[in-house]
């Protein structure tokens, strides 16, 4: 997982888009979609942040370009959605319970890969599901940007291997979302084999994840 956050921990203004990495923090988050197979955000930064998650600032392939979405709803305008001149596989992962007709409909007219899995509880994928399907279709190495429903989620079922994470020196407020909440019943989530450096301000930080509950 990669991700920018501020010092207290959180990741965007409620509703709106919020930039806290620094050039050489888009660099690295490029980098790191050019080292991995696809790359994987949830709906609401499709809504909020409408990103290409593509390879720009740095030379390197393309990675798959995966939305996490329940019921396969997502704004007609979405870049990634329309975006055909870039060539990569766009996929949606849905659930069988939620996922819409008429939104698959759309999305496939669109070129768009629509891919569904199970539920753990109503209107929750099952990550796990999900990232099989991702196996399935030839991806090993997947990154994962946010948001933080996503990240907490896979933090919590202990699905995510290595956080690699950009901390920009400002404070945005407890009204702001936070990059992992509420963990359930885990006692703690730590990293080892941790290494951090400081450019410009923003500290980043790269381990491995490890879960303890």
């Amino acid at each position: 997982m990669h991700y920018a956050q501020s010092l207290d921990g959180r990741i965007a203004v409620a509703g709106r888009t919020t930039k806290l990495s620094s050039a050489t923090g888009v660099e690295r988050a490029h980098s790191l979609r050019a080292s991995h197979d696809a790359v994987l955000v949830g709906a609401e930064t499709v809504r909020i942040d409408d990103p290409l998650l593509t390879v720009r600032a740095v030379d390197g392939p393309q990675p798959r370009r995966v939305v996490l979405t329940t019921t396969l709803d997502l704004p007609e305008a979405a870049r990634l959605v329309t975006d055909r001149a870039t060539p990569s596989e766009r996929i949606v992962i849905g659930t069988h319970a939620g996922a819409r007709p008429e939104a698959r409909a759309w999305l496939e007219g669109q070129g768009v890969t629509v891919l569904l899995v199970g539920e753990i509880a109503p209107h929750r994928a099952s990550l796990a599901e999900a990232l099989a399907a991702l196996h399935a279709r030839g991806v090993e190495r997947l990154l994962v940007e946010g948001g933080g429903r996503v990240i907490t989620s896979l933090v919590d079922a202990e699905l995510a291997d290595e956080l690699s994470v950009e901390i920009a020196p400002v404070i945005l407020g407890d009204a702001a979302t936070p990059a992992v909440g509420r963990l359930g019943a885990r006692a703690s989530v730590t990293l080892t084999d941790a290494r951090s450096t400081v450019e410009d301000g923003h500290v980043f930080v790269h381990g491995s994840l490890r879960g303890a509950r």
